[in-house]
């Protein structure tokens, strides 16, 4: 690799993946991921065991109690994730900006969220007339169908209360005898109130004076694009390869552009979920899961394949003595023994297949998906699932997500094999350059 063009991809993304948005968005998604796991159980259970027509205990005594309080359980997790990432934002953010805790900021900005979001819905009430219910928070805007408002909501209400608390003129100072946590929630009252009342007016002038909301114009501008873009097959196509590229260079690939592209594939996750829930076909082909199950098994670069490789055709005992190590922690996709082992970083040999691999396994679970042959990913799993295991659950139980997960690995290890045999190659012209000098040595 040029070394000019690897030293530009490096300064790059390492800019973006120190910067304090991608930071906190990135910390933040990681601190719901007991939630999202939690969520992911309950679905799991309601959606494969559960499932009226094909569920293994559709049938067993008191099965609607079960189904129920996993409806709960998903209201209180994943029903509530764009509020839960309003405040964690604002919390990290905050932290990294000076703030003590970012607790202050995390409530502000969730209360700003609350504020910025519609407050009533049209239902069809006994008689059959449409009638609006006020006060109402529905899941289009506290489930990840709101994510893009509430990352935006956090960002700059956190911007505005950090800028707001830096002025004397707006903070109540109390006696030294108040404890700090009441002294410290008084400086920031006005800032708190001035900073809610900004986006409560936005919302209420807008929907006033043209029947919009803020809400709306983001998701329709911003949020269904990239949704969109990501659901074309160059579109991810061009993220698998982008994400895969600089795993190859050192950067972890999923902490640079996992921040950027993780909200917008849970709100994909969310559209399909409700379509599902609502009797009718996911719309959606890429989610997180569709990229945890069918590309990243074994971790970046369809690793799996890499690992099947080598045990079958590699005769180096330094790759074979990696395989030991890192061969058993890649069947939960975790990579990194066996990206830094091998390595496969900065070495050119196995560099080329890691980034073909997972582009041939997109186009394939993409095609697979869209002419239905498999169902479309609407659970989200735990990173660390199985392969095989994964494609079935993602899919709510389709068999034959399992199978072409299988195929795609047989595919991936063929794309992995000549190169192994180019490893091995290499491993015995250094042996037989190396003889010699042992022969003169002696």
């Amino acid at each position: 690799m040029n070394n000019k063009f690897v030293e530009w991809i490096a300064q790059a993304s390492g800019k973006v993946g120190t910067n304090k948005f991608i930071l906190a968005i990135r910390d933040a998604f990681a601190d719901t991921i007991p939630i999202t796991i939690t969520a992911a159980f309950f679905l799991l259970i309601n959606n494969v065991l559960l499932e009226p027509t094909t569920g293994l205990l559709r049938n067993m005594p008191g099965h609607e109690i079960i189904t129920n309080i996993g409806i709960q359980a998903y209201n209180g997790t994943f029903g509530i994730l764009a509020l839960i990432i309003t405040f964690l934002i604002a919390c990290r953010l905050a932290k990294s900006m000076g703030s003590k805790d970012g607790v202050t900021e995390g409530v502000i900005a969730l209360a700003s969220y609350v504020s910025l979001v519609p407050n009533s819905v049209p239902v069809i009430s006994n008689a059959g007339k449409t009638v609006q219910a006020s006060s109402v928070l529905t899941q289009d805007y506290s489930s990840a169908s709101g994510m893009m408002v509430s990352l935006l909501t956090g960002i700059f209400a956190t911007l505005i209360m950090m800028r707001l608390q830096k002025s004397d003129k707006l903070k109540i100072h109390m006696p030294d005898s108040v404890p700090p946590a009441v002294g410290n929630s008084f400086s920031a009252l006005f800032p708190g109130m001035i900073t809610v009342g900004f986006f409560a007016a936005i919302e209420g002038i807008l929907n006033t004076t043209t029947g919009l909301t803020v809400s709306a114009i983001i998701i329709k501008i911003l949020q269904a694009p990239l949704v969109t873009g990501f659901q074309s097959l160059p579109g991810i196509l061009f993220y698998v390869l982008l994400s895969t590229f600089v795993f190859t260079i050192g950067i972890h690939g999923a902490d640079v552009f996992g921040s950027i592209a993780g909200p917008v594939l849970l709100a994909s996750l969310q559209q399909n979920i409700d379509a599902i829930h609502a009797g009718q076909a996911a719309p959606n082909i890429v989610t997180q899961p569709f990229l945890d199950a069918y590309v990243y098994m074994g971790g970046g670069g369809t690793m799996i394949a890499l690992v099947i490789a080598l045990l079958i055709f590699s005769k180096r005992p330094d790759e074979r003595a990696i395989l030991k190590i890192g061969g058993v922690p890649n069947i939960f996709n975790i990579s990194e023994p066996i990206m830094f082992g091998l390595p496969v970083v900065f070495n050119l040999t196995y560099a080329i297949p890691f980034c073909i691999a997972p582009l041939v396994s997109t186009i394939i679970a993409y095609v697979c998906t869209a002419l239905h042959l498999i169902n479309a990913t609407y659970i989200l799993i735990p990173w660390v699932t199985p392969p095989i295991i994964s494609g079935y659950l993602a899919t709510g139980g389709d068999i034959r997500a399992a199978i072409m997960q299988v195929v795609i690995i047989a595919v991936d290890t063929l794309i992995y094999m000549p190169f192994v045999f180019a490893s091995n190659h290499q491993y015995a012209l250094k042996a037989q350059e190396e003889a010699p000098a042992d022969d003169t040595a002696k």
